[in-house]
């Protein structure tokens, strides 16, 4: 059983119990006054949905002819549809039954926000088909760049992330769009969310690697390219088609950087106007890595 059955649900009977509230009602206060950090298992969350009565009160944000199917849930602090569970046990099969959950939040009748294996999903409260994946740093509403490969949002957290993490996930999503171009591998692309990580680095200053680790991703080790490819006409393909890429990628970085210095102000915090390429691997927004050393040592600079 659950470490805690403290939740909102459970709040929100009490309250209808002792004060004659509406249930709806006492629910929406119950969650604002706070969220439990119940810690549960994605089987505890499956047997609820399976063995729960359906949930048969007024929806508050939906007419009844168009209100889903609900459960109510002691685990999600009220009342769930039944085929968002189903779809969300569906999204996380891969981690198994035994993977721990929390819910991180819920706004009353709207959305349940839980949190799984350093993912984050959004279930909509009014319809009973819709769970999405959503950026992975927590009280963030927004998509992910690429669910699990690229889990930050573009508008604004994976730009926050380190050279070496944003190089790991360009190696990663270039090895996805490999395998989805393997019956022709010349024509293989990282597309708009390659396009991302590479505005993320070059506000990090990581162009070059990052770069490097989405072209060998999406068409294998530059170097080896006759050992990957036998046939020597679509080896030679391939060759054109990195370096196609390459500069695609260069233009798309420069781009960036343009414009990040012009949200920037057009200048750095030393009163010069950055004018580095990007393969200089400098902050877009810094005239060279000295400002941009003493901008991350002292925050007020930034």
């Amino acid at each position: 059983m659950p470490r805690n059955q403290s939740t909102a649900a459970q709040r929100a009977r009490a309250a209808q119990r002792q004060t004659g509230a509406k249930y709806t009602a006492a629910l929406r206060q119950a969650t604002t006054a706070g969220v439990s950090r119940t810690v549960f298992s994605l089987r505890e969350l499956l047997a609820e949905c399976a063995t729960s009565p359906e949930w048969t009160g007024d929806h508050p944000e939906v007419d009844a002819e168009w209100a889903p199917r609900m459960f109510d849930s002691t685990l999600l602090g009220g009342p769930v549809p039944h085929k968002s569970v189903l779809l969300l046990t569906g999204d996380l099969a891969a981690m198994g039954l035994s993977a721990e959950m929390t819910m991180e939040s819920r706004d009353g009748f709207r959305t349940v926000v839980v949190a799984c294996g350093g993912r984050r999903f959004e279930l909509l409260l009014s319809q009973d088909d819709w769970v999405a994946e959503l950026c992975l740093i927590p009280g963030c509403k927004s998509l992910p760049v690429a669910a699990a490969v690229i889990p930050y949002c573009e508008r604004q957290h994976l730009a926050e992330r380190s050279g070496t993490e944003l190089a790991t996930m360009a190696w990663a999503w270039g090895n996805d769009r490999r395998q989805e171009f393997e019956s022709t591998p010349a024509v293989a692309h990282s597309g708009d969310q390659g396009n991302a990580l590479i505005a993320a680095a070059v506000a990090q200053g990581a162009f070059a690697k990052v770069a490097a680790e989405l072209v060998e991703g999406c068409f294998g080790d530059p170097d080896l390219i006759d050992e990957i490819y036998l046939n020597d006409a679509e080896a030679t393909a391939v060759r054109h088609a990195i370096d196609h890429e390459h500069l695609r990628l260069k233009e798309r970085a420069r781009s960036a950087a343009a414009r990040i210095r012009k949200l920037a102000g057009g200048l750095c915090i030393c009163g010069a106007a950055p004018y580095l390429a990007p393969e200089a691997d400098v902050p877009a927004r810094y005239c060279s890595t000295q400002c941009a050393s003493s901008a991350a040592n002292s925050p007020g600079l930034r």
